[in-house]
């Protein structure tokens, strides 16, 4: 019989764990670079409302309590409702969308207009037979329902939105958005970040974007999101890669017109909570003096958080929003 001597052993030994820590690296990196399921207990599906396929994601079925229809701002998807939907979902009967244009709902269509997004989730309520749900938005989707909430007064219960943009004198909600044509050109930069996200450009540009590596938009999430919970980053990550976009300047106007609010806080008849991001003294005093005449509507700006108030503050978000429809419902 052969004899091994201590250096063969050796070798052996250090090329076996060398094999086995590549090996291990090598997983790591495949687990590493995959998006997260659903939550245990989730389930998601599609609907066929207003012409279109729109994707669903259901918390925990809770067929008796309230319903919650949720609706994500742009460039989101569904799942970036989920740690506000784990914290409330043992109360309410929870839906989150994934509006048209984003998640794995059916693209924009080129006969899309201001009225599409919002026809979108009334028809959702309908065809899904929910009978006076809260609904729910943050964003695109806090215009969405409040637009749904004035032009529709009979279909919800409540209207929650999380950092909605409000009419003031001061410019520190955001700005409407601009035609896609109407982009200026951006100065060329020593340092560009090679990880850009844009909710609108050249087709060209936004499936660019898709195509990001999944690590690294979760890497630039909680660089650029330290408050986040690891959760909400990785779902932010995907939502970027599943975002179509508008391609045209003609299905841009689906989301521009989306957010054309004007009067329609006023004319939403039943309860209303709206969340604002912290803003200086003069914003929250524009906010403030808005709403003023409004009776069934109730304004919190939360302290330290912006625009992603719900990622910023997840612990005060949902106080306000179970404090709300303790009252509301």
């Amino acid at each position: 019989m052969k004899r091994i001597d201590g250096t063969e052993k050796w070798y052996r030994l250090n090329r076996a764990l060398f094999l086995g820590i590549v090996l291990l690296l090598a997983s790591i990196t495949v687990f590493a670079a995959e998006p997260p399921a659903i939550p245990d207990g989730w389930s998601d599906q599609f609907a066929y409302v207003n012409g279109v396929r729109i994707h669903y994601y259901h918390a925990v079925p809770a067929p008796d309590k309230p319903v919650i229809v949720m609706v994500h701002g742009v460039t989101d998807n569904g799942l970036c409702w989920t740690d506000v939907s784990l914290k409330l979902q043992d109360s309410y009967d929870i839906y989150m969308l994934d509006a048209r244009g984003h998640g794995l709902s059916d693209p924009f269509l080129p006969s899309d207009n201001g009225e599409s997004l919002i026809k979108d989730v009334v028809d959702f309520i309908k065809v899904m037979g929910f009978e006076k749900p809260v609904i729910m938005g943050h964003s695109m989707g806090a215009a969405t329902v409040m637009r749904v909430g004035a032009e529709y007064p009979d279909l919800a219960s409540a209207v929650i939105m999380l950092d909605p943009g409000l009419p003031g004198k001061s410019t520190g909600d955001r700005p409407a958005p601009q035609s896609r044509s109407n982009v200026p050109p951006q100065p060329p930069q020593a340092v560009s970040d090679p990880l850009a996200f844009s909710m609108m450009g050249e087709p060209e540009t936004l499936v660019k974007q898709n195509n990001y590596g999944f690590d690294d938009l979760v890497e630039k999430g909680h660089k650029e999101n330290p408050k986040w919970s690891d959760t909400d980053v990785k779902y932010w990550a995907l939502s970027k890669k599943q975002y179509h976009g508008p391609y045209t300047d003609a299905t841009w106007q689906a989301i521009r017109g989306t957010m054309r609010t004007e009067d329609s806080l006023a004319k939403i008849e039943v309860k209303s909570l709206i969340l604002k991001a912290d803003t200086s003294p003069e914003g929250r005093k524009d906010n403030e003096e808005f709403v003023a005449d409004l009776e069934r509507v109730k304004l919190v700006h939360v302290d330290g958080a912006a625009h992603n108030l719900h990622h910023d503050d997840l612990p005060r978000t949902i106080n306000e929003i179970k404090t709300f429809l303790a009252d509301a419902l």
